[in-house]
Order: structure tokens, then sequence, then C-alpha cells
């Protein structure tokens, strides 16, 4: 009886303290890694000659940078190292892309000076410099006082301007949205029915995307812009709809946004363009969501909680001997 015991306690003793850990789950890999592109893509110099005179009067780069900003931004680009130090174009660059539009809103959607008569060349007129790399540089500041590391493709591309493309600069619809007697910028009956069609959820997010066409008025452009100007103009109305939401309401259209950006800066068809929201392996339409489901933080949760209720039993046998001896 005695050495039944022993041999009890003894074998007790061993699997309570011997190192026993359970595998935590697996993490689901990211669908969608994207190719890092290894030529060397060349940024806008850093002084430019401003072409008109109110250029120069704006000096650096005005951002509304909330703490939700941060937190979305690390949870989607911030590296991790379960992803192997990956960055992943379809998570990131459109909740970084939704954020900063939604950052630059007040200076996007101010009502511009009226515009100097046509050009009647016969040629283009190169584009002129944006906000971008002044913005990026804001933005990677504001991120590293926060202890956030945006990683970079390669040593030549930043995330914001080369690898995720976004590009910032007062935007101009004028088939859309005017300017009021007050000199305040106001939306016509396309940008009333893009709020409407705007909610929440995955099927807001495809009636968002085709209201969203809507607010150029007609897709073929005009005659008298050239196919490039007249692209560059549908962009500048679809992304001035989505900044309207943003300065609009952000906490109620932020999530629908970035999934309709994910929609378009994953469209690989240059002859149309997208009419759904599509999801990912995971079932979530938005980028962020996804990022936050393979946090490992949860499955080192997950991990801990188990050893835990497996040493309940352990116990309840220990104390079930001690009776027996008493």
């Amino acid at each position: 009886m005695f050495q039944s015991i022993t041999f009890s306690l003894t074998f007790l003793f061993f699997i309570t303290f011997h190192p026993l850990t359970l595998p935590a789950l697996p993490i689901l890999p990211d669908p969608d890694p994207a190719a890092v592109q290894t030529q060397t893509l060349h940024r806008p110099p850093p002084a430019t000659i401003p072409a008109f005179p109110e250029q120069s009067e704006a000096s650096g780069c005005p951002l509304d940078l909330p703490d939700q900003l941060f937190r979305d931004i690390k949870s989607a680009c911030g590296a991790k190292p379960h992803y192997s130090g990956q960055l992943h174009r379809s998570r990131c660059c459109p909740v970084l892309a939704a954020w900063l539009y939604s950052a630059y809103s007040d200076t996007a959607l101010r009502p511009s000076t009226p515009k100097s008569p046509p050009q009647t060349a016969g040629y283009e007129m190169p584009v002129l410099p944006d906000d971008s790399e002044t913005c990026v540089d804001s933005l990677e500041k504001a991120l590293g006082g926060r202890d956030i590391e945006l990683r970079r493709p390669n040593e030549t591309c930043d995330v914001v301007y080369c690898y995720c493309g976004i590009r910032l600069h007062p935007f101009s619809c004028s088939e859309a949205f005017r300017v009021n007697s007050r000199g305040k910028l106001v939306g016509g009956e396309a940008v009333e029915k893009l709020e409407r069609n705007c909610a929440a959820g995955h099927g807001g997010c495809s009636k968002c995307l085709n209201s969203l066409y809507l607010l150029n008025g007609e897709r073929g452009g005009r005659s008298n812009r050239t196919e490039r100007k007249n692209k560059m103009h549908n962009e500048d109305c679809e992304l001035m709809g989505l900044t309207w939401l943003l300065n609009k309401d952000r906490s109620a259209y932020i999530h629908t946004v970035s999934a309709v950006l994910r929609a378009l800066m994953m469209n690989t068809d240059d002859a149309s363009d997208p009419t759904f929201c599509s999801l990912n392996s995971d079932g979530m339409p938005l980028a962020v969501d996804s990022s936050e489901i393979n946090d490992q933080s949860s499955s080192t949760f997950l991990e801990v909680s188990l050893q835990k209720y497996h040493l309940v039993p352990l116990c309840l046998l220990y104390m079930n001997i001690l009776w027996f001896v008493i």
C-alpha cells in the first residue's frame, strides 16, 4: 500500500513539473504575399520649384493623426514575427491609404482657386508636384514617435509612395462637387447617393464601389481630354468621393472605404474597373481584420490557457491520494 502511494506521488510529481507545452494553433498564412519589385524606382526630388505662387504658401504636410490611425496601421503594416518580415500589399495598402486620405482630407477637399484657361498647345503639360513625399516624411516621423516602423520592401522603395502608390494632392471633380456662394464645398446628387450606398458591411462595399463611378459623369470622358488626362480625372473623382466620406464621418465610413480601396488597388485588369468587392480566404473584406485575426498574441493566450486547464485533473488526483493516506 505504501509503495503504491509512493509510486503515485512520484509519477504525479514528474508529470506536473515536467515541461509540457501544447503547440499553439497554426497561424493562417496570408493568401496574397506581394512580390517585391527589384528595380530602382525614383521618387520625386526633395525640392521643386513651384509652378504657381500659391504652391509655395503651404509648407509641410498637415495631417490629422488620431490614435486609431496608429493602431490600425501597426496592425496592418507593422513588422510581425509570424509573417517572416513580409509586407503584404492586400493587407497593408488599403488600410494605409484609407487613413492617409482621412488624415489629409481637410487639405484635399479645400476649395481650389480658379484655374487659368486651358492650354491650347498640342502637347500635354507635366503633372505638377504633389504633397506625397512631404506627407510620407511627416507620417514616418509620427509613426516613429510611437515606435511603429513601416518595413520597406527594399532600400529604394518606401511603403506609402512607391510600394502602395498613394498620392496626396488637392482633388478636383466639378461633375460631382461645387463651391457654393459661401465658399464651401458641397456635393451633388451623385455624392448624396454615394453617402447612402457606402454603409458598413460587405454589401455596402460593392454598392459604394459602383456609386463611386457615377461621380465623374460620363465614364467615357469629354472630347477635349486626352486618354491620360481622362484617366487621371476619373481617379481624382473617385478618390475625392472616398475622401469626402472620410471627412464627413470617419468612424462610419473607414471600414467600407478601406474595402473599396482594396478592390481598386488589387484590380489587375487595366481595361475595366472592378464592380464588386471580393473576400479574402478568411472571409473578411477588410485587410485590417485579417491581420487582427492572425495576431500571434491570441495563439499564445490560447496555449497558456490550455496548459492551465491541463493541470486541473492532476490536482484532483493529488487531493484524492492525500485523502486515502489520511
